[in-house]
């Protein structure tokens, strides 16, 4: 338990210094950063420790659990090369989309409230939506929030500023939108659409007052170069939580054979953002079981503010009850605000 239990050296000056920085509520600018990067390689234990300390002098104690459902699963016609929605590769997802009934969608929303889950997304596969399931997701958010009390999030691709203005006039708090990785990178990643169309459609989505819950994948091939210049694109874009995801590799996409980042290497990223971006809600989304393992908790030490629970979207999660205790365990509180809005 190095990192919890050495403190009896003395600490990283340097680190010291640039987290006073951020605990004086002033952001980090690149040179700054990439002394962070420098020096958290050797004294990692001090970074974890520094972005704790942001962690709780913002947000206190608090965490927020997520869960999502699938509305649309598979048959994706996009690229993404971590993705086994994809038809374009050979996975163990059906070639075929499969759309959720309203009543299979309704039970999770349901399940979710049941089990304190606060937080309710919605993830179409596909890179749009047409119209029809547009009306439909309309439907479906008015009577979660009226019924459940839940905040509700949705995921459904590329869309343009007045579809995001109908979905925050039906109810929708959030709008998911991931970058993935730098705009370096993201060609060696997706190439069916460009990484400026999910700018647009986070600027749209902003525009319509929208919530943005946008970050991206870790384990792709990226540099921390990359790591770096994604989040500064999202400090810029001025989102509000930043789902960190990191490879489960699928077997049958190009990323199925890349080796899973180490549990200490995931921290450090958790750190770094938390220092670039101490007012955002960090949540731990996709790959956090596969790749953390017993270090799990370890998240929160990190600045993590958030996870998502449950079952993701292709691959096996843990159960809500079991991060539930987790969380109570570490003496954490989870946020149990419900958004009540009128539509």
């Amino acid at each position: 338990m190095k990192a919890l239990n050495n403190r009896k050296r003395a600490m990283n000056e340097t680190l010291s210094l640039l987290a006073g920085r951020v605990l004086d509520g002033q952001r980090l600018d690149r040179a700054e950063i990439d002394t962070l990067l420098k020096e958290s390689e050797r004294d990692c234990d001090d970074l974890l420790y520094w972005a704790n300390k942001i962690r709780q002098r913002v947000f206190g104690n608090k965490i927020k659990v997520c869960s999502i459902v699938p509305g649309r699963l598979g048959g994706c016609d996009q690229d993404c090369a971590f993705c086994s929605q994809s038809v374009r590769y050979d996975t163990p997802v059906e070639k075929r989309a499969r759309l959720l009934s309203d009543e299979e969608i309704l039970a999770a929303a349901s399940a979710a409230a049941e089990n304190g889950v606060a937080n309710f997304g919605i993830v179409y596969s596909g890179r749009t939506i047409t119209e029809a399931e547009l009306e439909r997701i309309e439907r479906l958010v008015r009577q979660i929030v009226a019924e459940y009390g839940l905040s509700v999030c949705v995921s459904l691709g590329i869309i343009t500023t007045a579809q995001a203005e109908r979905l925050a006039g039906a109810g929708v708090s959030r709008y998911n939108h991931n970058l993935e990785t730098s705009e370096r990178h993201f060609g060696n990643v997706v190439t069916t659409h460009k990484y400026a169309d999910r700018v647009k459609t986070i600027e749209a989505a902003k525009e319509a007052g929208l919530g943005i819950c946008a970050g991206g994948i870790f384990g792709i091939g990226e540099t921390e170069a990359d790591r770096v210049d994604m989040a500064l694109e999202l400090r810029r874009l001025g989102v509000d939580t930043v789902p960190l995801n990191f490879l489960h590799p699928i077997e049958g996409t190009p990323l199925g054979g890349a080796r899973t980042l180490k549990p200490m290497q995931i921290l450090r990223i958790i750190a770094i953002f938390r220092f670039i971006m101490p007012k955002v809600n960090l949540k731990i989304a996709g790959g956090r079981v596969l790749n953390l393992r017993d270090l799990q908790s370890w998240m929160f030490y990190a600045g993590a503010t958030s996870i998502l629970s449950g079952n993701y979207l292709t691959t096996a999660g843990r159960a809500v009850a079991e991060d539930m205790q987790m969380l109570a365990d570490l003496g954490l509180e989870v946020e149990r605000q419900i958004h009540n809005i009128k539509v």
